[in-house]
C-alpha cells in the first residue's frame, strides 16, 4: 500500500446539507452543493486568509496547503481537474495539514505518502510543494506512478482516480470530498474569485454572532478527520490512547496510530478561542447554561448519559428548524468528524443542552470554564 488512507468516515456523511459560513459576513447558508468563488489571496503580511468552500471554512493553514496544491497544478499546466482530485483527496488524507508520520505509521504530510515504500524521505513528504508534485507526476526513480500516469484520469471518477494513486484500500471514501475538492479548484484557478458565495437550498435560522459563526467554522474544517479515543486537543487532532474496550479497530490500537478528535476534544478545539472549555464530557456539561434541547440554538452543546456510563457524548449544534436539529460530531472509533440530523427521540439523548456565552471579539475569553481535565477517564470522549 503506496499511500495510506487516513480518515474512515461515515458512509452517509454527505446526504445531509453541510453548514456553509461567509468568513467576516456574519450570513449562513446550507446546501448539500455550494459554489464557490471568494478572493483567497493574501490578508496581510503574507498569511493566507480563510476561504470558504463546499460548506466547510479553512483555516490559514489548510487555505495556504490548498492554495501550493492549486498552484502546482497550474504551474505544470495542469488542468483544474487534476486540483480538483489532488485537494479531494488531501482533505480525506489529512484535512488539509502537514501531518507528521505517527508511531508504527510513516505516512506523512498532506497526502499520507509513506517514505517506506518510496514516496521521498520524511522531510520531502511534510513539503507541500514536493508532495503535490509526487501526487500529480508520481516518483520515477521508484517506479511510483502519479496522477497523471493514469490511463484515461481525466475522465475517471474523481475518487477512482485518487484511490489509483493513493492504493488506500478505501476509496470510496475521497469521494465524499469531490464536490469540495471541484469547488475549491475552481476558485483557485486564477479565474475570477470576487463572487459571493451561493448555496442551493434554504437558508437556515440565523447564527448566534460573529463568535458562533467562527466556532462552527472550526468545526467544520475538521469534516472527515477520523475518532480517536483521547485524542484531539485545542490546537487540532493528536494520537489518543487505548483501554480496555476503547480505541480499538479491527484487533489494532487505532487511536495511538491516528492523529483525531474524540467528541469532547471536537467541541473543546471549535469553542476554544472563546470559552476554554474542560476536556471531559462530565464537566463540559457544567460550563455553561442549561437549556431545554428543543430551544437550542447554533453553537450549542447537546448529550448523551446512560445509567451505568453517566454522561458519554457530546456534539455541537449546527441547525436547529423548528425541531429538525443538525449536529456535528465526532460520533466513535472507525467514523470520523461528520455532520448528521438528530432525533430528538434518540435513545440516551438528554432533554437539558448547554449554551456558552461568546464574545464578538475573536480572543476574548469569558470567565468560566477551564483548561482542566485529562482524557483518562472513561467519559473522557
Amino acid at each position: 500500500m503506496k499511500a495510506k488512507g487516513f480518515a474512515l468516515a461515515a458512509a452517509g456523511l454527505m446526504a445531509v446539507p453541510l453548514i456553509l459560513i461567509v468568513g467576516g459576513s456574519g450570513h449562513a447558508q446550507s446546501g448539500k452543493y455550494c459554489s464557490v468563488s471568494v478572493s483567497v489571496g493574501d490578508q496581510g503580511g503574507g498569511t493566507p486568509g480563510p476561504v470558504t468552500a463546499a460548506g466547510v471554512q479553512l483555516d490559514a493553514e489548510q487555505t495556504g496547503n490548498a492554495q501550493t496544491i492549486a498552484r502546482v497544478a497550474r504551474e505544470k499546466g495542469l488542468p483544474t481537474r487534476a486540483a480538483a482530485i489532488a485537494l479531494m483527496t488531501a482533505m480525506q488524507e489529512s484535512s488539509l495539514r502537514r501531518l507528521p508520520p505517527t508511531a508504527g505509521h510513516d505516512a506523512a504530510g498532506l497526502f499520507q505518502q509513506r517514505s517506506v515504500v518510496g514516496w521521498g524521505t520524511p522531510e520531502q513528504v511534510l513539503d507541500p510543494i514536493y508532495s503535490a508534485n509526487a501526487f500529480y507526476f508520481g516518483v520515477p526513480s521508484q517506479h511510483i506512478p502519479g496522477l497523471t500516469s493514469v490511463v484515461g484520469w481525466e475522465r475517471m471518477d474523481m475518487a477512482d482516480a485518487a484511490e489509483t494513486v493513493q492504493v488506500s484500500g478505501v476509496g470510496y471514501q475521497y469521494r465524499k470530498w469531490a464536490d469540495f475538492g471541484t469547488a475549491l479548484a475552481q476558485s483557485l484557478s486564477g479565474g475570477d474569485t470576487n463572487k459571493a458565495v451561493t448555496c442551493t437550498d434554504a437558508t437556515p435560522a440565523a447564527l448566534a454572532g460573529p463568535a458562533v459563526n467562527n466556532v462552527i467554522n472550526r468545526a467544520m474544517s475538521q469534516l472527515g478527520v477520523p475518532y480517536v479515543w483521547g485524542g484531539g486537543e485545542p490546537t487540532g487532532p493528536t494520537t489518543g490512547f487505548c483501554g480496555d474496550n476503547t480505541g480499538w479497530l479491527n484487533g489494532s490500537c487505532f487511536a495511538s496510530s491516528h492523529a483525531g478528535f474524540d467528541c469532547s476534544s471536537l467541541v473543546q478545539y471549535a469553542w476554544w478561542p472563546y470559552v476554554h472549555l474542560p476536556r471531559v464530557t462530565t464537566q463540559q456539561y457544567e460550563a455553561g447554561q442549561h437549556i431545554p434541547i428543543g430551544a437550542t440554538l447554533p453553537g450549542d452543546l447537546v448529550f448523551w448519559q446512560s445509567g451505568p456510563e453517566g454522561i458519554y457524548h457530546v456534539a455541537m449544534v449546527l441547525v436547529n428548524d423548528a425541531g429538525k436539529i443538525q449536529i456535528v460530531e465526532a460520533p466513535r472509533t472507525g467514523l470520523s468528524v461528520r455532520v448528521r440530523d438528530l432525533p430528538l427521540t434518540e435513545s440516551h439523548l438528554m432533554s437539558t443542552a448547554v449554551r456558552l456565552s461568546a464574545p464578538d471579539v475573536p480572543g476574548t475569553v469569558p470567565g468560566g470554564g477551564g483548561a482542566g481535565g485529562t482524557p483518562t477517564a472513561a467519559k473522557a470522549p
